[in-house]
This record gives structure tokens, sequence and C-alpha cells, in this order.
């Protein structure tokens, strides 16, 4: 939205006020300065004071966001529909400078624009002459559902033998998404879909056809992002149906901040949470935000593979006159090595770990438990964080590499990079973590999570193998010979770059410009007992990339 200013009449936002019977009004807008802590997360507060006298019965406050009577644009609304955006009313009745929630705060519906692009994602692995599924979006230009789409796509795909849909009309029941179930490959290799409705076309994710099922999947997810339980948008249902239906995403998790969650909140969290877990076809797991300060350890979100867990919060904004935060009597633990302590006590086989990131209260590399500070989270809407991390794993830190939306829109698997005002060149779809895992369940993902059998990438699904020696990645062996490491990567567009990288320095690097990809370099500078750590870095002529999680050896 436009911030609220009352300066400029001829600029956007403009905000005027205006009461019954002209009766004097003070306007003043606060952006998180005065009012922040009793009513955060609203971070935009116009405050109207009548000093002279009250209202009567019948008179009416008028306050019009986005004036245009003297030349106003009026007011930029937000890039993300919202099926009810509530503009929060608070009212201090008595005079005493104590706000209280109105009931009935005036909502409006915020909906999508025109279709402005298709999008196509399937599994990124398929057995040759089964039938797999295909989910066909329209989306705005902003990467909302484009729900009042109603074009007809025809199909095409690089395996010339490929069973493909019929042609489809898509219709309202649709509401911009359609999941189709009979696509079959017959060709062996890596192939892609492509759909167009004679206007607008699109190529899916590349998918590996082999002659049988491989023993560990390549699934997708995206594991942090909030609602209106914290500071987001959406219900958490209406979350994990846009993980599904929309983003197409294997598994999903919502991680609402924890000082924001009351226990009815949580309880109805873990409730949907786990009504929604669909083994073999989508999963989710039961998570929440640890929100400390830098200075005691910073953000880190917290995963359970359990269906009932506890909320360890912290007593970070803490404030007794805040209605939307939680007042109970649970103990707060105020320093990650507490969060640390907790996990560590609750920790059985792989079933709980916490991931540090950098948005918000960037993560603090002091402090480590290399039992339950299992991964780290490099790309989110905050910024591409590469740099950071490695402030990690140079202190031996030995965690994973995953990338996850921290989006606060309601939309996993696609959000924005940290939005600005031009809309026509922001990056949509920035951030999702992938795993190989046996199966697609909770145990089979959250183990492989645990174990670090992950890679990050900035948005686009692509395929990256990274090993040492035949070891996956987030691997540690021992070895007194020089290490084979082997790169094998498909892209969504021809990868221009990949880079071999040594104690986070690249010492190797191939320029191929093609899709796909494989790479052989062996370590002639390693010494017999040497102990060091290896990644991959894949960069796409898109400017999409991927990083695999590190294998450490000796």
């Amino acid at each position: 939205w436009s911030p609220p200013q009352t300066q400029d009449p001829k600029g956007e936002g403009y905000l005027t006020v205006h009461a019954s019977g002209d009766v004097p009004v003070k306007v003043s807008i606060d952006s998180g300065r005065r009012f922040f802590l009793e009513y955060f997360a609203w971070q935009n507060m116009v405050e109207v004071i009548l000093p002279e006298r009250g209202l009567a019965p019948g008179e009416k406050i008028v306050v019009t966001y986005g004036d245009r009577s003297e030349g106003s644009p009026g007011t930029r609304v937000q890039p993300f529909d919202e099926s009810r955006f509530v503009f929060k009313v608070y009212v201090d009745a008595l005079g005493q400078d104590k706000y209280l929630p109105l009931a009935g705060s005036p909502a409006i519906e915020v909906v999508a624009a025109k279709p402005y692009r298709l999008g196509v994602v399937m599994p990124s692995d398929a057995v040759a002459g089964e039938p797999t599924w295909c989910i066909v979006r329209a989306e705005d230009r902003y990467g909302n559902p484009a729900t009042r789409y109603g074009g007809t796509i025809q199909w095409q795909s690089t395996d010339p033998t490929a069973q493909l849909p019929a042609p489809y009309t898509f219709s309202e029941a649709d509401q911009g998404a359609h999941q189709f179930e009979d696509v079959a490959f017959h060709a062996l290799g890596g192939h892609a879909i492509s759909v167009s409705d004679g206007s607008l076309v699109s190529t899916g994710n590349p998918v590996r056809v082999a002659r049988s099922r491989p023993e560990q999947l390549l699934l997708w997810g995206d594991l942090h992002g909030h609602t209106l339980f914290s500071d987001g948008r959406g219900t958490v249902e209406a979350y994990y149906d846009f993980a599904r239906q929309f983003a197409g995403l294997d598994f999903c998790a919502v991680s609402d901040h924890d000082f924001e969650i009351v226990d009815e909140m949580w309880e109805h969290s873990k409730q949907v949470t786990n009504r929604r877990n669909e083994p073999g076809r989508f999963v989710t797991f039961n998570a929440y935000e640890w929100s400390g300060n830098t200075d005691v350890g910073g953000d880190h979100n917290v995963y359970f593979l359990e269906d009932d867990p506890p909320l360890y919060r912290s007593d970070n904004y803490y404030d007794p006159r805040n209605l939307q935060m939680y007042h109970g009597p649970d103990p707060k633990l105020p320093h990650v090595t507490d969060v640390f302590a907790k996990l560590a006590e609750r920790l059985g086989d792989r079933d709980v770990f916490c991931v540090p990131h950098y948005g918000g209260r960037r993560g603090n590399p002091t402090w480590h438990d290399p039992k339950v500070q299992r991964l780290i989270e490099i790309f989110s809407e905050h910024r591409r964080s590469e740099d950071w991390a490695i402030t990690f794993l140079t202190q031996g830190r030995r965690l994973g590499i995953i990338a996850s939306t921290d989006n606060h829109y309601g939309n996993p698997g696609c959000g924005y990079l940290r939005p600005t005002h031009d809309w026509d060149t922001q990056e949509i779809g920035m951030a999702a973590v992938a795993v190989y895992a046996a199966n697609r369940t909770r145990e089979s993902i959250f183990h492989a999570l645990y174990d670090r059998h992950v890679y990050a990438t900035s948005g686009d699904r692509i395929i990256l193998d990274f090993r040492c020696d035949g070891h996956p990645m987030g691997s540690e062996y021992r070895t007194d010979v020089p290490p084979l490491v082997t790169v094998e990567a498909v892209g969504t567009a021809p990868i221009t770059r990949v880079e071999v990288k040594k104690q986070s320095q690249t010492v190797s690097t191939y320029e191929p410009r093609e899709r796909a990809v494989s790479v052989r370099w062996r370590d002639g500078d390693f010494r017999p007992g040497q102990s060091c750590y290896y990644y991959a870095r894949v960069v796409q002529d898109n400017n999409e990339e991927a990083i695999s999680s590190p294998i450490w050896v000796n």
C-alpha cells in the first residue's frame, strides 16, 4: 500500500479526515514509533484526535485514503490478492490514551489483475509409461492466481511420444489453476511440458524420466511463511491450499512468530497442519519462528516431526498492553542457547531441528548446537544471503543449505523478493528448498532435512545432484586421497556458470551455456588428512541459481 501522508495533496497516498459538523480534527501518522509495540504488527497507523469535543450520536469521522480531489493519483493497493483486507480501527472513547479494537472494522476485497503469464509445475521425477500429475496455472503480473482466466490451452513436450491431455478450457471453477493426472512420458532422460493458449506460452520445470522409480525422490517445499496469526496474510487453511493447489509443492510449513501466537492459535495451527498432511501427495510440518534479536541468537524457525509439539516463545517485543500477543504463564526463552537446550531435551530420532535465517533479526553464528541446528536459510524475500551463510560455515558450523520464501502474503512457493514499487521488474517466486528423500511422507522428508540431503534455489526448480566420491550433499566422510567432486544439473534455462567451492572459496569454474551439465573435478591441492568442505553453485542466464549443501571431508 502507499504510505499514508497528509503533506502533499498531489502525491500518492494523500489522506484527509473530516468530522461531522466541521468538528476540528488533528491527524498524525505513526510508522512504527509510538504505537509499534502496543499494536504490532500494524506498521502504518493514523491517529485522529478530536481536540475540542467528541462525536454526538449519528456523527461520523470520514477518512479518505488516497483523496484525489486535489490531484493525487490515489492510493496504490497491495500487489497480492486478499479476500478480506481489514482496516483495523481502535477507539479511545474516553480520551484516556487507551485504544481498544472496534467491532466491525471496515474491510475490502483485493482481487487479482488480468492474466499475465502461465505456469507449469510437475514432479521432478517420473517413470516412463506411468502417469504423473501436472498443474497449469494462470497468474496476473504480480504472481496472484488469475481466477478469471478462461483460456484454452494446447500441449507440447520435448518427448514426442509423451501422453498429453486434450486441449482444456479453464472455467470459473478452476480459479486460475487446474491439476491434470494423465500426463505420461515414454522417452528416457530429461523432458519438459509446454502449454500455450495462443497468446501466453509457458514451459514447465525439467523432469527426470527413468525406467523405474529412483531410490531418492527430488521433492520441493517452502518451510517459512506467515499468516494473520502473526504478521502475514490469510488463514492457515488457505496457506496450505495455495501450496498444494497452485504452487504444486510436495511439502510445506507455516511458521508464524512465536510471541504473537496465543494458545488457541497454536492449537488451531497444529490441527490444520495435521489434517492437511496427506502422505504420498502433500506433506506438512508443525513449525513456528522463535523471534529473538540478533544479539541473543537471531531468528530461528523450529520444526517438529510430531503432531502435538510445544511452543517455546521468545521474550522479544513483549508488551503487556498488546492484545495481539501471548500473555499466558508459559516461560519464555530469552536466548537461542535456551532454545537449543529445550530442543535437545526433546530430540529423539532426528525429529526436531531449528534453522537460522537472515531476514528480520539476523541469525548469529556465535552460538551453535550441532544436534538441533542443522540447516541455514540462504534465500528468502529479504535477499540472497550466501555471504551471510558463509560466516556460519567458516566457523565450523556444519549446516545444510536451504531456501524458503519467508513470505507474508499467503503464497508459499511463490512470493516476492523484498517488494519495490517497480512491479514491472519485480522478481516473483524467489526461494525453494529441494530435498532428496525416499518417500513423500513426513518421516522420510523430515529425516532427509535433518541429514542435510538438501539444496536451495532462488525459485526455479533447477535439478542439482552434488557429490564427493559418490557421497551425497550433506554427508561427512573420511579419505586420504583427493576427492572426486561431481556436479549434475538440469536447468530451467541455459546454465551459464557452475562453481565448485572449497572452504567457501571458488576453486573451479565452468561456463557450459547449456541446460544439462555434467562436471567432474578432482582436488589436486588436497593433502592426506586435510579437513575441508565442498559445495556447488549453479547460475542460469535468467539469474536464477541453486546452491548445494556442503560435504565435509575428514
